[in-house]
């Protein structure tokens, strides 16, 4: 089965409340009988998870487009991969991005369980959720015709994911403003997680001066996205080619 890469369009450590938006960066997973072979704990719990409640064993294989610990949300796109290739394979009726919430956390891979990632890697999409009560509020359509640049950037530093309940209302306030307004709200989510975060903001300075319509960090890595119109991506990537290799890709529709 396949899923999504996705980019932050409100960070819910801050308030629970949640959305992100499906990117064409891809996660595709297979299974075969035998055992778990490799070392990741959120394929661990998986597996565990299937195995005690269903008797079923299996290896998994994993061909992902997404850079690791990026804040791309490559844990999600796995786990409801995974779970939907279970679900497939053995006619198991599963709520995927709901169980790939729970299974994240009990993992230690997620604090509040990403069911915003997991909605919007398994349908496409931007997605809103309450991740604390595993509330899915909505589903959209991404905005048309717009280019995604991403500079991954991994070893995600260490931080006190508590610290970000200090803006809880900050961030309350730029998920009403993602219900009609996604990119005002990914480019104020965005900016705002860095500062708190302590990354350096004088490229998501430029990029905006750039043209770009919305850019920051993405999740809580250090990978630095834009988005911009297509046809308009030049100069933006010219700021991010200073730091690295872009990626341009595309958002993913619902069901896309």
């Amino acid at each position: 089965m396949r899923a999504y890469g996705g980019i932050s369009v409100v960070n819910a450590l801050p308030s629970w409340y949640g959305s992100s938006m499906a990117i064409d960066l891809k996660v595709d997973v297979s299974i075969e009988p035998g055992k778990y072979k490799g070392d990741s704990s959120l394929i661990k719990e998986i597996v565990r998870f299937i195995n005690e409640k269903y008797g079923i064993n299996f290896d998994v294989k994993i061909n992902s487009e997404i850079p690791q610990k990026s804040g791309l949300k490559g844990s999600s796109a796995v786990s409801v991969a995974l779970l939907a290739e279970v679900s497939k394979k053995y006619d198991i009726q599963i709520d995927i991005p709901k169980m790939s919430a729970i299974l994240s956390i009990k993992a230690g891979v997620s604090f509040t369980g990403a069911l915003d990632d997991a909605i919007s890697s398994y349908f496409g999409g931007i997605s809103y959720t309450y991740n604390k009560g595993f509330e899915v509020i909505g589903k959209a359509n991404p905005p048309k015709d717009i280019a995604i640049l991403v500079l991954p950037q991994g070893n995600r530093p260490n931080f006190n994911p508590w610290a970000f309940r200090n803006y809880s209302t900050l961030f309350r306030e730029f998920f009403r403003i993602s219900l009609n307004d996604p990119l005002k709200a990914m480019r104020l989510n965005g900016i705002a997680v860095g500062e708190i975060l302590g990354y350096s903001m004088n490229i998501v300075d430029e990029l905006l001066r750039k043209g770009a319509l919305a850019a920051g960090s993405s999740g809580n890595g250090t990978t630095y996205f834009a988005v911009t119109e297509e046809g308009d991506e030049g100069p933006v990537i010219e700021v991010l080619n200073t730091m690295g290799k872009v990626i341009v890709t595309r958002a993913v529709t619902l069901e896309g």
